[in-house]
């Protein structure tokens, strides 16, 4: 037997300052009814308990909270949001007062609306096969990036589909425990991480947008994550980090644009890392400060077929007593790179090995950055490298650097 959804159409006739009571409206709707808002402002908070559709005209119907508390919130199956705008949350981070929250349910789809003036803006709990898409979302005014809510948050749910949106001055989209999600095709700029997985399996994160952000993209504790075809640009102040990557097993980065940061890769290794894999190839990092940078230890990553290119700096490293091992690093184009390639296959005859001699007091003491690049640390460096009072650091090798850069496809705008 096939079973059929009939909408029943409500539709409100009104265009000024509504005195209709939507939570009415709700109540007496039949459970997968369609309520068509047109231009005007409904008074909030409301709340959904039923499957039905609440459609507005082109963003132009208003539902407006008081500035108290969460201005929708869902709490049934089957519910589509779709051309409203949404605006007044309250500002208790304590109750993630947000534009819309949903809790406990599936087969949700937020589309096309736009979300302004809330502490957080969609928040999903427990919310699995749903939809986020083409909606603009915008935090309360806050110059501290911390003090705004995110822009689309979700915790302990699955199988969800995030795209198309435009997140601006929020705080971050974040996965929290959430797995089998694919988050695409979003642009998010002017907030603090534009995305962050957290505890998070099987997610895919791939042709993004992300500028003008404290930090690009962060993952950590998770494993099957695919990380593809984004473009992670100008993040900001001297800690801006386009890509961190922190424990997580089975990790893929591939095909990025990583540009205009104070570090490419921030790479959180621990010594005691078991079991972890990542895989860093065919990404175009370009004009960054350093294009990788590890903490405590270099392992257990595979770096191939990357072009690495006008950068200050080609690899750094916190610690001083630092181990090295598990790495296969190869086939990558260092525009740093001076060798010959006899045979021409391709691959230069010697390798391409990342030593420190007087960069070494700058690196670990990072008070000494203020004169990197002054003639004075310029000269300890070349006389360095000419006669070395001492052996040099071996940083990391690339055993078969590739004489030209691959063709990848990512373009600088």
């Amino acid at each position: 037997m096939k079973v059929q959804i009939v909408f029943f159409i409500l539709f409100i006739s009104i265009s000024l300052f509504s005195k209709v009571d939507l939570n009415e409206i709700i109540k007496q709707a039949q459970p997968g009814s369609k309520i068509e808002l047109p231009k005007g402002i409904f008074r909030g908070p409301i709340i959904i308990d039923k499957p039905l559709i609440l459609e507005g005209f082109k963003q132009k119907s208003i539902i407006k909270g008081d500035g108290n508390g969460t201005v929708i919130t869902i709490l049934a199956p089957h519910v589509e949001i779709k051309n409203i705008t949404i605006q007044d949350s309250g500002k208790q981070r304590y109750n993630l007062d947000s534009g819309i929250k949903v809790k406990n349910v599936k087969n949700i789809t937020i589309k096309n609306c736009k979300i302004k003036q809330t502490l957080f803006g969609i928040i999903f709990h427990n919310t699995n096969n749903s939809k986020i898409v083409d909606n603009t979302i915008i935090s309360y005014k806050e110059k501290v990036v911390d003090n705004r809510g995110d822009g689309i948050r979700l915790w302990g749910s699955n199988n969800n589909l995030i795209a198309n949106n435009h997140l601006i001055k929020s705080r971050d989209l974040s996965l929290s425990r959430s797995n089998n999600n694919i988050v695409k095709n979003n642009i998010i700029k002017e907030s603090r991480y534009g995305i962050m997985a957290d505890m998070s399996h099987d997610v895919n994160i791939t042709s993004n947008k992300i500028t003008l952000n404290y930090a690009g993209i962060m993952v950590g504790n998770g494993k099957n994550i695919n990380i593809k075809d984004n473009i992670i640009a100008k993040t900001l102040l001297s800690t801006g980090i386009g890509i961190m990557l922190k424990n997580g097993k089975n990790i893929h980065v591939s095909h990025n644009l990583i540009t205009a940061n104070s570090q490419a890769f921030y790479i959180d290794s621990s010594p005691a890392e078991i079991g972890i894999q990542r895989y860093i190839d065919h990404n175009e990092v370009i004009r960054n400060n350093s294009a990788f940078h590890f903490h405590s230890v270099i392992k257990n990553n595979i770096i191939k077929n990357n072009n690495i290119i006008g950068n200050l700096e080609d690899v750094l490293i916190d610690s001083k007593g630092y181990k090295k091992y598990k790495n296969e690093i190869k086939e990558n184009y260092w525009d740093r790179y001076i060798g010959f390639d006899k045979d021409g296959d391709g691959i230069s005859d010697v390798p391409y090995q990342v030593l420190i001699y007087a960069d070494k007091l700058w690196q670990f003491d990072h008070h000494l950055k203020f004169f990197y690049a002054t003639p004075l640390l310029s000269i300890v460096d070349f006389i360095e490298r000419l006669a070395p009072f001492s052996e040099p650091v071996l940083l990391l090798e690339d055993t078969k650097p590739r004489r030209e850069k691959n063709p990848n496809t990512k373009k600088v705008d």
